[in-house]
């Protein structure tokens, strides 16, 4: 079982039993077997379907066995900075919380409630992501983490946006779900038939319709457009995420950030080049995990969480609040340093 093509082994094998018992030359088998190629599929998958059920799922296939291995190696070498990494964002998380309850008592107003709902939701999210990083960080999967931490970017983005808004975008980008709950019910009663799903009815259709609608008349015809809960302060054409980043002075990543879609999109950037191979293995195929390529994706989370957390602790002008800033600080560094440490030894 740690032959490194076990499968395809063991299938030739069955293969070369069944020409054993054909009396014929190997040309009559090759005819034969194309004639009776569903029935002998069925007789040595039936035969076969068990050992390698058996070899997939258990400890000793070879994926398994260098997933293990790749674990090992990571929790050996990264222990300190992914225990820090976590720490972290506990920290961001308890930011969160802590925020959330001391504003939403102090607020008195539907705006002010519903502006501290949307910045809290999406610091929320961030933390989740982050944690989702952490995950595939320890699991060896380098490139997966710089795509979420992409998601992150521009949660980050856009949370900072929100923050300088007035409470007409914080209204107008919770309304915006309106307008994307109508483009997803028209794509999925497009797909339905395909599916076999039961299709939206045209009663539900045109409720989502009629919904989407007032909010054109309410704010206008852009609105239904792609970011168009931006239309009050960026101008028609220029109205996306790239904008946004030049809005919130976080344009300094861009290169970054367009590095990171290779691991989201089906570039050919993409399939030549990953964080989770060194440079001498960038020939090299990798379907799995590695230990290597981790420190873009966790210094740059750290610093989407740090710019959101740090706004948050802006709100009030306190000394716990300003420990709470150098803790992210301290943390960040260390973690960053950390990683840095490993990744050039």
């Amino acid at each position: 079982m740690e032959r490194p093509y076990y499968i395809e082994n063991l299938i030739q094998d069955r293969i070369d039993k069944e020409r054993s018992k054909y009396q014929g030359t190997s040309e009559e088998f090759e005819k034969e077997f194309n004639k009776k190629i569903p029935e002998l599929i069925k007789s040595i998958t039936g035969g076969l379907a068990e050992t390698i059920f058996e070899y997939c799922v258990g400890e000793e296939n070879d994926l398994k066995k260098r997933e293990l291995e790749i674990v090992d190696k990571i929790e050996s070498k990264y222990k300190t900075g992914l225990t820090l990494f976590e720490g972290f964002i506990e920290l961001n998380s308890k930011i969160s919380s802590i925020t959330y309850d001391k504003f939403y008592k102090i607020f008195d107003t539907y705006e002010d409630h519903q502006k501290l709902d949307t910045l809290i939701s999406n610091h929320v999210r961030a933390c989740q992501i982050a944690n989702e990083i952490k995950v595939l960080v320890s699991n060896g999967f380098a490139d997966g983490a710089f795509a979420r931490w992409r998601t992150l970017h521009e949660i980050c983005v856009v949370f900072l946006y929100l923050y300088d808004s007035s409470y007409e975008i914080i209204e107008m980008y919770n309304d915006y779900a309106v307008i994307e709950e109508y483009r997803k019910a028209i794509s999925y009663n497009e797909c339905s038939d395909f599916f076999d799903w039961e299709p939206i009815s045209e009663k539900e259709l045109n409720q989502l319709s009629l919904n989407k609608e007032e909010l054109i008349s309410k704010y206008g015809k852009d609105f239904q457009k792609s970011y168009g809960w931006t239309m009050r302060s960026l101008p028609n054409g220029k109205r996306n995420f790239k904008e946004l980043e030049n809005l919130v002075a976080k344009d300094n990543l861009r290169a970054v950030y367009t590095w990171s879609n290779e691991s989201i999109h089906a570039g050919v950037s993409g399939i030549n080049t990953k964080l989770s191979l060194r440079d001498e293995e960038q020939n090299n195929f990798l379907t799995g995990p590695n230990d290597c390529g981790f420190l873009d994706p966790i210094q740059y989370a750290t610093d989407s969480l740090y710019e959101m957390s740090s706004v948050l602790l802006g709100m009030e002008d306190s000394i716990l609040n300003k420990v709470l800033v150098e803790l992210l600080v301290f943390f960040q560094n260390e973690i960053v340093k950390e990683f840095d440490r490993i990744e050039n030894e």
